[in-house]
């Protein structure tokens, strides 16, 4: 799915990281907002895979 774009690649991969990161330390304010973040970015990506396949 995420194959033929390295922009897209890293920034989910970078997502996933940074929610697993947050997960971990979630019960501190940074670990919510890396979550979150981490959240956002996965979301991203997705969204961005999404549009060139059906755009």
């Amino acid at each position: 799915m995420f194959l033929h774009n390295n922009t897209i690649l890293t920034v989910f991969v970078l997502g996933v990281i940074a929610t697993f990161i947050g997960f971990g330390i979630r019960d501190r304010n940074p670990g919510i907002i890396l979550l979150g973040i981490g959240f956002l970015g996965i979301l991203a990506a997705v969204i961005a895979k999404a549009i060139q396949v059906f755009g």
